[in-house]
C-alpha cells in the first residue's frame, strides 16, 4: 500500500461537529466525489478504515468519522438511552451538516447494518452503497457468527485470555496487556491470522470505556433484531463483499444481495472479516469497477 504524499497530507483536515447534540469527530481526507464511511463496532472508531482505504483519496474525498460516543467522539452518558435509528439520524444530520448533496457510503460490519438502514430511509441521497462483511440483518445470524468465533479460539487462545486476565497489567489496566487480549481475541476473524499478531496496539482506556458504554445501551436492541424486511424496495445500486472465512456467515450477506433490488455480492476467498486487510487490493479492485460501471 502507498504511502501519502505531502500534497495529499495537506489535503487531510478534521472537525469537531455537534450532531443531533453530540459531538462527532470527522477526518476528511482526499478530494472529489465524496465517500462516507461507517465503520464497526457498535464502539469502534474510523482509524482501520482510514489506513485501508487511503489509496482511494487520489480520486475521491473520503469522509470518515467516529460514530457517536466512540473514538474522538464526545462520549455518551450511560444513562442516556440510544437506538441504532439515533445512528441513522447521526448520518443523515451530518450529510446535512457537510452538505452533501449526493454521495456513496461504505459500512464495514455494523456500519453495514447502519448503511443499509440509512439507505432505506435516505436513499434518493446515495449514489451508491458498499457493505462489506454487514453485520447479520437478524440476531439469530448474528449469534451464529459470535458463537462460531468462540469455537475457533484455540486451547492456546484460552489459556492466554485467561493468563491475561488475571496478570497485574491487565489489572492495573496495562495498554498494553489490554491490547494483546484484543488481538488474541480478534484472531479468529482473520484468515491469515498473522494480520491479528501484526496489529499495533490502538485502543486507549477511554476506547473501550466508550466501547463497553455503546455495546451495553444498545444491548437489548440487538439481541432481537431483524431488519431484512425492512429493506425491501431499495434502490441504491449496491456493492457487496464478504470473506468467505468471515465468522459471519456468508448467507447474511447472500440474503441482503436477494432483498436489495441493485445489489451484487463478490465474496473473497481465504479471507475473513477484513478483506480490506486481508486482500487489500483485490478488495480496492472491486470497488474501483463498480465505480466505473455507474
Amino acid at each position: 500500500m502507498r504511502s501519502i504524499t505531502e500534497e495529499e497530507n495537506q489535503m487531510h483536515h478534521s472537525s469537531n461537529y455537534i450532531i443531533n447534540n453530540n459531538g462527532l469527530y470527522v477526518m476528511n481526507m482526499g478530494d472529489g466525489d465524496p465517500i462516507l464511511f461507517l465503520h464497526g463496532g457498535p464502539g469502534l472508531f474510523h482509524d482501520y478504515l482510514a489506513e485501508s482505504f487511503k489509496t482511494l483519496s487520489s480520486e475521491y474525498r473520503l469522509i470518515f468519522f467516529d460514530q457517536r460516543g466512540s473514538g474522538k467522539s464526545h462520549p455518551i452518558d450511560p444513562e442516556t438511552g440510544i437506538t441504532i435509528s439515533d445512528f441513522v439520524s447521526d448520518i443523515e444530520a451530518l450529510r446535512k451538516t457537510l452538505k452533501l448533496s449526493s454521495f456513496t457510503i461504505i459500512g464495514h460490519s455494523w456500519g453495514g447494518l447502519l448503511a443499509a438502514l440509512y439507505a432505506k430511509q435516505y436513499g434518493q441521497y446515495l449514489t451508491s452503497m458498499i457493505l462489506i462483511d454487514p453485520a447479520p440483518g437478524n440476531s439469530d445470524m448474528d449469534k451464529s457468527g459470535r458463537e462460531l468465533l468462540q469455537q475457533r479460539l484455540t486451547d492456546i487462545d484460552r489459556t492466554e485470555i485467561k493468563s491475561i486476565m488475571e496478570s497485574n497489567p491487565f489489572q492495573s489496566r496495562d495498554l498494553e496487556a489490554i491490547n494483546r487480549l484484543i488481538r488474541i481475541s480478534e484472531k479468529p476473524r482473520y484468515f491469515n491470522q498473522s494480520f491479528a499478531e501484526d496489529k499495533k496496539a490502538s485502543f486507549t482506556f477511554e476506547d473501550i470505556m466508550k466501547l463497553q458504554t455503546i455495546s451495553n445501551l444498545l444491548e437489548k436492541e440487538l439481541d432481537n433484531y431483524n431488519i431484512y424486511n425492512e429493506l425491501r424496495n431499495i434502490d441504491t445500486r449496491t456493492l457487496i463483499i464478504h470473506g468467505d472465512f468471515d465468522p459471519i456467515p456468508v448467507e447474511s450477506s447472500r440474503k441482503y444481495s436477494e432483498i436489495l433490488n441493485h445489489a451484487r455480492l463478490e465474496i473473497i476467498e481465504n479471507c475473513g472479516h477484513f478483506p480490506f486487510e486481508e486482500k487489500n487490493q483485490e478488495t480496492i479492485g472491486l470497488i474501483k469497477d463498480f465505480f466505473e460501471e455507474s
